[in-house]
């Protein structure tokens, strides 16, 4: 899921800086909120420092997941005729996609290992194999917005639908959650809807974001590429403008409606199905996206920004860092070892160091994407040649 790169006036290739640093700080903040969660205390989670630390982990999804869907959009134009006339390029997406459904999955295997397959998992196992994460989420929605792209057939009404199918998503949340769609689906399409099946990144309501990140990625590339005004107004700056002050208005309005939308569904889940809380976070992504913007401009973001790069590479940073918390070897894993026994200090120490290895993996890795095609290439058929020998052979 690295981003683009989209072409500017004159046909060169240009990087939007302020998305990589947007999804750069999302991903370290990701494997913050994953240590966090693997290690820590028992006692320690009721405390007010631990209530806020959670509520700031809560904008990481939105802003992973609204920043995929923004450079998705920020290619399009480019991308656009080959789309629609079933080119090439749009082969290489939905590859891309399925690729990273694919991940998604393989990092909920029941079992790493073929001869468990063949002796049987257990339905709880597979019930969770089947709870739909953040890439499975990112990776379906991209291919509904592909799908009804087929049907507008342009980048305009794109734009116009996709607000409009957002807000029913988000209004329809807390009723899509009140059911249970085992009844009428299979369990690996019910898990897309609410999380009876465990799933943490339901469509309902996360596909909101994605949808929003194309819409705004759309908004800002037709700014980008407009002429500039008499009075010299960047189109660009004054989108990012608009983008801050209508977050500013959702965070408000959110927490206006919130009486009102507690009276009209049934009892759900405010943190996790509530529309107020969907538009709240979606008002913070927005604010964070123009900070990003701001910061862009005013300080400057090399390309060779740890930050950024870790944007970049935020795929292989996120598969990862969950391999080296949660990656179960003959029944140890980095988790089960400290079942839930640092303090704060220990997480801290812990964090930083896992940090710093990912840092030290995307800027690998960016060396060898920058260096021969061929070399990567061959690097990554290894890589999975190594997985599927291991699935074969593991004893289990």
């Amino acid at each position: 899921m690295g981003t683009q790169s989209p072409t500017g006036p004159g046909g060169s290739r240009v990087r939007l800086q302020f998305v990589d640093l947007l999804r750069g700080w999302a991903v370290i903040v990701m494997v913050q909120t994953h240590v966090l969660n693997a290690t820590l205390r028992n006692d320690l989670r009721g405390e007010p420092a631990y209530r806020l630390i959670s509520f700031v982990d809560g904008l990481v999804a939105p802003s992973f997941i609204f920043a995929s869907g923004f450079v998705f959009a920020v290619a399009l134009r480019r991308k656009l005729p080959d789309y629609l006339s079933f080119g090439p390029a749009l082969g290489k997406q939905v590859g891309k996609l399925l690729f990273v459904l694919a991940l998604g999955y393989a990092l909920h295997l029941p079992a790493f290992s073929l001869r468990r397959f063949i002796e049987g998992v257990s339905p709880e196992a597979w019930t969770k194999f089947w709870a739909v994460d953040v890439l499975q989420c990112i990776a379906v929605s991209l291919l509904l917005v592909l799908l009804v792209l087929q049907i507008v057939r342009t980048e305009r009404r794109l734009v116009a639908v996709l607000p409009w199918a957002a807000a029913g998503i988000t209004l329809l949340t807390p009723i899509v959650w009140s059911v249970n769609p085992a009844w009428l689906l299979p369990a690996p399409i019910a898990a897309y809807l609410n999380a009876g099946y465990g799933s943490q990144f339901p469509l309902f309501p996360w596909s909101v974001f994605l949808l929003s990140g194309v819409v705004a990625g759309g908004a800002f590339t037709a700014a980008r590429d407009r002429t500039p005004g008499h009075e010299g107004d960047d189109p660009a700056r004054s989108l990012m403008k608009r983008c801050a002050m209508v977050g500013a208005v959702l965070v408000v309005g959110s927490l206006a409606i919130e009486p009102v939308l507690t009276a009209l569904y049934p009892p759900h889940d405010y943190w996790r199905a509530s529309p107020s809380f969907v538009v709240l976070r979606l008002g913070m992504v927005l604010l964070l996206l123009s900070l990003c913007y701001v910061f862009e401009r005013r300080r400057g973001v090399g390309e060779r920004s740890l930050i950024t790069l870790v944007g970049r590479e935020s795929l292989l940073v996120y598969a990862a860092h969950l391999q080296v918390i949660y990656a179960d070897v003959g029944g140890h894993s980095f988790r089960r070892w400290v079942d839930r026994s640092f303090g704060y200090p220990e997480v801290l120490v812990a964090t930083a160091v896992l940090i710093g290895l990912m840092i030290l993996v995307a800027v690998w890795w960016d060396r060898v994407r920058r260096g021969d095609r061929q070399r990567m290439r061959l690097m990554q058929g290894l890589a999975l040649a190594v997985f599927l020998l291991a699935f074969l052979v593991s004893p289990g």
